[in-house]
């Protein structure tokens, strides 16, 4: 479904002025911000800051991107879990991990089977009422749908739903993830972040491991990146930390509305 209009061959750095560029480090500064804030892989910057500059094909990109977004969300993982600690339910977690690396199986075959746009509106559609319902939520505008420790089968649930759009868009889910979680039992994003990192993590590596044999995930870029990573890493875990647990709800639905809102305008064109 993809077009590969760039070249087949990636170009590489070569010297010093290779080996620095100031819009691969903003990139990668902006990629980190939204990883370390919102357990955002950051792929929505790395992907076409690849693509424009070094002129490599969408396929190499994403699979650097995931190369990245594998070292950014261990990083951001230890921070949050150093920071603030993994409050939510560790076995729920790891059902949540299984069934949404189950369910990205299903999405890929989804995928070829249904049309583009669709899987735009259906995915527009549900982030933007999900995203809604957060803003009125943090706004007092509703009560929230229950209160306490989500329930055990919960996780699995709510993996399965965000495996399968990760599956068909390439998203890492983890953001999906804390979203529902939100909206569902009331939880804190900065409580689900942590978790949403792992889930990211878990999927950037089978995306990794699937790609790095076919020499796809240019590490050399990943190196050039990553030191601005750290910066917006360290920035975005230290605005969620210090934003109010409603200010935080307020950017994190925004940001969805944001994403919701481009998929659908995605879908429209198609």
């Amino acid at each position: 479904m993809e077009t590969e209009s760039a070249p087949s061959t990636p170009i590489r750095p070569h010297g010093l002025k290779g080996l620095f560029s100031p819009r691969l480090a903003l990139i990668g500064l902006g990629a980190g911000l939204l990883n370390g804030l919102f357990s955002i892989g950051g792929g929505i910057l790395l992907v076409p800051g690849l693509i424009i500059l070094r002129n490599v094909t969408p396929r190499v990109a994403v699979s650097t991107s995931l190369g990245a977004v594998l070292l950014m969300s261990i990083v951001a993982l230890a921070a949050h879990v150093y920071v603030s600690g993994f409050s939510m339910s560790l076995e729920g977690a790891g059902l949540l991990i299984l069934a949404g690396m189950a369910a990205a199986q299903l999405g890929g075959w989804l995928l070829n089977r249904l049309s583009q746009r669709w899987i735009f509106f259906i995915f527009s559609g549900l982030t933007l009422f999900s995203a809604a319902h957060l803003l009125a939520l943090a706004l007092a505008i509703v009560p929230p749908l229950s209160h306490g420790e989500p329930p055990l089968w919960s996780y699995p649930l709510i993996g399965a739903v965000s495996g399968v759009f990760s599956g068909m868009l390439g998203v890492g889910g983890g953001g999906l993830a804390v979203l529902a979680f939100s909206i569902g039992f009331d939880t804190p994003v900065l409580g689900g972040l942590p978790m949403a990192l792992a889930v990211n993590v878990f999927n950037s590596l089978s995306g990794v491991l699937a790609q790095a044999g076919k020499g796809n995930v240019l590490w050399s870029d990943v190196l050039r990146i990553f030191p601005a990573t750290l910066v917006g890493i360290a920035a975005g875990v230290a605005l969620s930390v210090w934003l109010p647990p409603d200010g935080l709800r307020i950017i994190f639905a925004l940001f969805f509305v944001y994403i919701g809102t481009s998929m659908f305008k995605m879908g429209w064109r198609q």
